[in-house]
């Protein structure tokens, strides 16, 4: 039955390329067991510690920690610490032993200068905190040297105190990202300043956590409430508060347990237009009461969805109800075999939309995307040690899915008054009801002492009525991430990432354009000179391919960072 399941997943994935031969939002772990939204949050690199190997067969999530670096609009070189000792089957207790403190920099071509910082409390006591940095810049870029140079500047603090009964958490950070629209006609030898091209996003967030930590309780809960304010540099505003609530009523002792949870937001976005302020309330409440059972070979969950979505300029105040349901049977091998159904409104912020795409123009509108319907089958499994796969397919129906499109007037005013003739981008939607569809699959092995490996395939189908082609949506995305331990000294990381389908809409041909499948190559390796120091070489972007995720916005082409590690 196994080889069944694993010739049949390659059967389809050859189909598949030989029939394209020619859409992705919200730092990741990978968790494949999760319900698959349309949303498509941003995707960064991240390298974990290899964990050490458990001899004991048990049931438990699949959960991937790997590096996952979408292609995006802006060029990103993000580092998780991993500067200890590789773990092995031979490790002992003194050697898993962590540090405190972590320090990388590095430099690179392109003018890079990369600083990164962890600096944490002694982990032994009730109430714990940690401090983080970060910098990353490049002083030129692909188009016009310093006019697509790019910044990231962060930090944060976090903080948890745990009782026996519970657990509180706190969080706080401020971001400060920069950039420029560098999205303009090089032949036409427009003498553009960097004063003219650029922007810049502040990003402020708070968020707190109450969480039940008993094993065995009668009413597990978790609190989440949290704030974020973004700010940009042609007076754009959003003031974003969100709370989040979840809890568990067991029933019948480990048969069935009766669920409820519930969001609020409060949205007030703001922009500078025609020098008047114009500030917008967009709220959104979610509660869904549902029951979980578990018998077995058998597990089931239902629900309801009732979510009502507020906007103060359009008059908005709809109250829409979805019935979710879904049921998995799971054999002695513990393969999962699942099928349901589900509904939302997904919730659109310009946080969200800028994180996608951060060439947007001033005063983009936002609307929430109705997810009216979506159905799903598929199955999940650890084949045997080290490999596993999931596999899921679905079908909606979708309202308001929104797509980027190159602004039908391309001369912007500049925040000093001046004007420049660039791409910038609008959001616009698909009023009409339209199907959506998605296979997606992914596979991962470990071998925990030299290797783990990630595998992620997607294919999407967008149905457009009032578009020519579904605008900066990939049909087809896939990554494929490895980390290795070449030797005790030497650890190494590669991945590559392949994306087709996408199309642009050029106003001066009147027509779509297809742009270039996108593959991008990267590779890291780390040499340990000891426990607490270490060296790194990371190579991005190896095929050395000046490709356009964002129409007009081609990004950097091969570029290096090298630098040490230090932990204490």
């Amino acid at each position: 039955m196994r080889v069944r399941n694993l010739s049949f997943i390659i059967i389809l994935f050859f189909c598949y390329n030989g029939a394209t031969a020619q859409k992705p939002v919200v730092n990741e772990e990978i968790n494949i067991t999760k319900e698959r939204e349309v949303v498509l949050p941003k995707a960064n690199r991240i390298i974990d510690k290899i964990p050490p190997v458990e001899n004991e067969k048990k049931e438990k999530k699949m959960t991937y920690s790997f590096f996952d670096r979408k292609p995006t609009a802006v060029e990103e070189t993000k580092f998780v610490p991993n500067v200890v000792s590789p773990i092995t089957k031979k490790s002992t207790s003194q050697d898993n032993t962590g540090y405190k403190n972590y320090f990388k920099v590095g430099m690179g071509n392109f003018g890079r200068i990369y600083a990164e910082t962890y600096i944490n409390s002694n982990q032994d006591r009730k109430f714990v905190y940690g401090i983080s940095g970060l910098h990353n810049s490049t002083k030129r870029g692909p188009i016009g040297a310093e006019n697509s140079a790019t910044s990231l500047s962060k930090i944060g603090v976090d903080g948890k105190y745990h009782q026996n009964n519970y657990e509180l958490k706190l969080d706080m950070g401020y971001e400060n990202r920069g950039y420029y629209f560098y999205g303009y006609d090089t032949v036409a030898n427009r003498d553009y300043t960097q004063q003219d091209l650029k922007q810049r996003l502040n990003f402020f967030n708070f968020a707190a956590t109450l969480e039940n930590t008993n094993p065995k309780p009668k009413v597990d809960y978790s609190l989440t409430t949290g704030i974020k304010n973004l700010s940009d540099n042609y007076s754009a505003n959003e003031l974003d508060w969100g709370t989040k609530f979840k809890s568990h009523f067991p029933l019948i002792e480990d048969k069935v347990t009766a669920t409820l949870s519930a969001e609020a937001y409060i949205t007030e976005r703001s922009d500078l237009i025609f020098q008047t302020k114009n500030v917008r309330k967009r709220n959104l409440y979610r509660v869904e009461p549902g029951f979980k059972f578990d018998f077995g070979k058998i597990s089931a969950k239902i629900g309801f969805k009732a979510v009502n979505e507020y906007e103060q300029i359009e008059k908005i105040n709809n109250t829409k109800g979805f019935p979710t349901a879904s049921i998995t049977y799971k054999t002695p091998s513990l393969t999962y075999f699942f099928v349901g159904f589900d509904g939302d409104i997904i919730r659109n912020t310009l946080h969200s939309f800028i994180n996608e795409n951060p060439f947007l123009a001033q005063a983009v509108d936002i609307k929430n995307t109705n997810k009216n319907q979506e159905y799903y089958i598929g199955s999940r499994a650890e084949l045997y040690n080290g490999l596993s796969y999931n596999l899921k397919i679905s079908y909606g129906k979708y309202q308001n899915l929104y797509y980027f499109n190159k602004g039908e007037e391309n001369s912007y005013e500049t925040p000093s008054g001046s004007f420049i003739n660039v791409t910038k981008f609008q959001v616009e939607y698909e009023e009409a009801s339209t199907d959506f569809a998605n296979i997606s699959a992914e596979f991962g092995y470990s071998n925990f002492e030299h290797w783990k490996s990630n595998l992620k395939l997607d294919y999407n189908y967008y149905e457009t009525v009032n578009f020519t082609k579904p605008y900066h949506r990939p049909a087809f995305t896939s990554r494929w991430g490895n980390t290795f331990l070449l030797s005790d000294k030497l650890v190494s990381s590669f991945d590559i990432y392949y994306l087709a389908g996408i199309y642009a809409r050029d106003l001066d041909l009147g027509e779509p354009v297809k742009l270039k499948d996108i593959v991008d190559l990267n590779a890291e390796m780390t040499y340990l000179f000891s426990k607490q120091f270490s060296a790194f070489v990371k190579l991005n972007n190896i095929v050395g391919q000046n490709y356009q995720r964002y129409y007009n916005y081609p990004q950097m082409g091969l570029n290096f960072v090298a630098g040490i590690n230090v932990a204490l």
